[in-house]
């Protein structure tokens, strides 16, 4: 297991997840719960929530520090279906008590920290995003952007919308307008509209933003393949794959983090 980190922190943090499956399907509560593992194993000094569509508690035993929230949701299947179940991540803010922290982090339920993230919520900022290699007028980001917007920030990265931070005092609030901008009318094809209107919100916005270093955060199943370029990274993102890859390899990626040893002690437990 990671070392816990040499400095403590005085700020309170909250980070959350949504890891809502269709029916008959587990998929997702998987990778929530092997989210939320390793934010306690690499001892996040914040509380963790994870919200589940499924009345079954993701956690058999209860852990300090982590909580699970049950929602009714539509059963979804469809890709449409896909895009609203995307809507939840600023949904679920009426479900979040958010005083008395200071940072709010939200990460998508196919990320897994390889060690602690409380310094990516350190600083005085109001909104921190990761900026993609893609750039800001791909179809993944700019259903929100009009023709002149799409020339002028062609040079722009986009922001990813499944790992970000916000001031909780703001969190409501930013939240609370990101659904505004979603729900609003499109200038293009409608196409993962919960990314399109974070860029649209990042744009707009008068609040302090700040950028994730890219060598914190990377994408292994898609723009970052390289063992050597995210095996050092506080977090990844397995953006780009089938539910199953994603599975299968945050499943390995887990257990090589947290279980491995040169003599292959877990190994040897199986076979007993």
């Amino acid at each position: 297991m990671p070392a816990h980190p040499s400095e403590t922190t005085t700020a309170r943090h909250l980070a959350y997840t949504v890891a809502l499956d269709p029916a008959k399907s587990f998929g997702q509560r998987l990778l929530g719960k092997l989210l939320a593992s390793s934010l306690l194993r690499t001892w996040f000094s914040g509380d963790v929530v994870i919200f589940r569509n499924t009345p079954e508690p993701l956690f058999a035993v209860e852990r300090a520090g982590l909580s699970e929230v049950f929602i009714e949701t539509p059963d979804f299947q469809a890709l449409a279906d896909q895009q609203e179940a995307w809507r939840y991540k600023f949904r679920v803010r009426e479900y979040l008590d958010v005083s008395g922290y200071d940072k709010v982090l939200f990460l998508d339920a196919d990320c897994l920290a390889l060690r602690n993230l409380d310094h990516l919520l350190e600083g005085d900022w109001d909104i921190r995003w990761y900026p993609e290699s893609r750039k800001l007028t791909d179809s993944v980001f700019n259903c929100f952007l009009t023709d002149e917007e799409i020339h002028r920030w062609r040079d722009r990265p986009g922001a990813n919308s499944g790992t970000l931070a916000v001031r909780a005092e703001l969190f409501h609030d930013v939240m609370a307008e990101w659904e505004r901008i979603d729900l609003g009318p499109t200038t293009r094809t409608r196409f993962c509209s919960d990314q399109g209107s974070w860029n649209r919100l990042l744009l707009d916005t008068n609040l302090r933003t700040k950028r994730f270093e890219r060598g914190e955060i990377q994408f292994p199943l898609c723009l970052h393949p390289s063992f050597h370029d995210w095996k050092k990274a506080a977090l990844v993102h397995a953006i780009g794959g089938t539910l199953r890859e994603k599975m299968r390899f945050l499943w390995g990626l887990y257990m090589q983090t947290f279980y491995y040893d040169d003599r292959g002690t877990m190994l040897n437990l199986l076979e007993v």
